[in-house]
């Protein structure tokens, strides 16, 4: 089977190799043509709406399906879900890819050119190709839609099309996260373990700050290395909950700490703030997008010392301001109705 592999690759890279000598277009350009053309043949199945292109079974992106389900509550169409990196794309008048590299893919096997495809972009992620086939590949598509300013920004500089961008802020359920008056005193993490996370500054701010008691709810941080050191804090609580018991995490805090590095989101951002709990957040991701410093909770650089945070930590105990208010319209159905218009179905 490796011997097949290798002679395949070899076979791929020399005619890549061929066409770009031919055309004068980059290598990667070869297998993006020749699908363009075989995406011309019309399907003969009755197209669906809106179909979701979401994580494949293996992968453990349970976020994304997540935001399909929500988006998908409001539609009052016919919807269909399929797995990404499948070879064949079911019939459809609109795709929302949930992750840009399943369209990548979806792109180089064949898209439909009369269908809309609507790619959604999260945060910046290596997938061991070029930015040139990744800008060219977004330049593809009818829209890409970013969870945040900071990549939308990101993505221009890359040279994606302006006019191909909108940015659509994630929500929360009113209902399913109410509000609560804040005197529990405690501070909260919600994140599964990733080192975008920032597992270190997450240790680092409990430390520091030994008089305040801290909550981490969270999946699979016994993964990480220094897990034990963190858990024999005697000022943190560990906790893995079900999704249907997030609310009562929120209701528990007071305030909300975000540490990651990285984000798109994150989506417990908005749902803490949903339930009028103070963020401090990174300055990553929709962070910066909903948070105004010193009214309605603290953004940090994501480099800055700890002591910095922990002391923004216990400003955020001072602000008397209704968090709730200050993100009441972002909502699941305010999402979903946005997806709907640049998916020309409502």
């Amino acid at each position: 089977m490796k011997a097949i592999r290798i002679i395949r690759s070899f076979v791929r890279s020399t005619v890549e190799s061929i066409y770009a000598l031919l055309t004068g277009r980059p290598k990667f350009r070869a297998k993006y043509d020749l699908a363009k053309v075989l995406a011309n043949r019309k399907s003969t199945t009755t197209p669906v709406d809106l179909a979701y292109i979401v994580p494949p079974k293996n992968k453990g992106a349970w976020i994304l399906n997540a935001i399909c389900r929500e988006i998908d509550e409001f539609v009052p169409r016919k919807t269909v879900t399929a797995p990404g990196y499948e070879s064949r794309l079911p019939s459809a008048f609109a795709y929302f890819f949930s992750h840009y590299d399943y369209y990548r893919y979806a792109l180089r096997k064949g898209v439909p050119q009369e269908s809309k495809s609507i790619v959604f972009f999260t945060h910046p992620k290596d997938l061991g190709i070029s930015e040139d086939e990744l800008c060219f590949a977004l330049n593809q598509c009818h829209r890409v839609v970013s969870m945040c300013l900071q990549s939308s920004d990101w993505l221009v500089e890359l040279g994606v099309a302006p006019g191909k961008l909108e940015v659509a802020t994630i929500g929360a359920d009113p209902d399913l996260f109410p509000p609560h008056e804040r005197a529990n005193g405690a501070i909260g993490f919600c994140a599964a373990f990733y080192e975008r996370k920032n597992p270190e500054r997450v240790l680092d701010i409990v430390k520091a700050m030994p008089h305040r008691q801290f909550v981490l709810l969270g999946r699979n941080w016994s993964q990480w290395n220094r897990f034990a050191e963190l858990r024999s804090l005697s000022n943190l609580k560990y906790e893995e909950r079900p999704y249907a018991e997030y609310p009562q995490f929120y209701r528990n805090i007071d305030v909300f700490v975000s540490a990651s590095s990285l984000e798109g989101g994150p989506v417990p951002l908005v749902e803490a703030m949903m339930s009028n709990v103070v963020p401090v957040a990174s300055n990553t991701g929709i962070a910066p997008d909903i948070i105004q410093n010193g009214h309605n909770g603290f953004v940090f650089d994501v480099d800055a010392d700890t002591e910095v945070i922990a002391g923004l930590i216990e400003q955020a105990f001072l602000i008397s301001t209704d968090i709730r208010r200050t993100v009441r319209h972002l909502t699941w159905e305010r999402f979903s109705m946005q997806i709907q218009s640049i998916a020309g179905l409502n």
